[in-house]
């Protein structure tokens, strides 16, 4: 996650859509807990991104 959003600008990883996520089947490959991690990864960046927006 953090080579696919580096240097990115907050508004683009906030807007960003991760799509590949599941085109690749990541998930699939995943226990439960680590697939509720990833996803638990990606809000918790999105929600960091929105926060440095309103700075």
């Amino acid at each position: 996650m953090v080579k696919v959003l580096s240097g990115h600008t907050p508004k683009e990883i906030a807007d960003a859509d991760l799509y590949f996520i599941d085109q690749i089947g990541l998930k699939d490959h995943l226990s439960p807990t680590r697939a509720n991690g990833l996803l638990a990864m990606v809000k918790q960046m999105k929600l960091y991104a929105v926060a440095l927006q309103m700075k």
